[in-house]
């Protein structure tokens, strides 16, 4: 926020005698967002699909050690609609994502 804070457009807007609140919330806020909101798709991600690795260590019943019993049963249609549905969990996110991209970054605009 602090580099958002600093860039020219926002003097640029101050110069011209915009609200400070106006500044802050619709320009440098949401521009300071984008970041914030690639970090959480990142973590969301990782969460769901590391949570093979931190189940099978903790022994915590769930979706990792359905993937791991599965494996070792060799339940290969199990596997695969794991994989899937993790798999269409990661891209439901980063397609939410994209939408707050466009959204939030007015110079980010899809094509019709």
């Amino acid at each position: 926020m602090l580099d958002v804070l600093d860039s020219e457009y926002l003097k640029l807007a101050r110069i011209k005698g915009v609200a400070e609140r106006l500044v802050i919330w619709k320009h440098a806020f949401r521009n300071a967002l984008l970041p914030v909101v690639t970090y959480s798709a990142i973590l969301v991600s990782t969460l769901v699909a590391g949570s093979i690795v931190t189940e099978t260590v903790f022994a915590w019943p769930g979706l990792g050690q359905l993937v791991i019993d599965a494996a070792r049963r060799r339940d290969i249609p199990l596997i695969q609609g794991l994989v899937l549905f993790i798999g269409s969990v990661v891209l439901i996110v980063n397609l939410v994502v994209d939408i707050l991209y466009s959204y939030l970054d007015p110079k980010i605009r899809y094509a019709k």
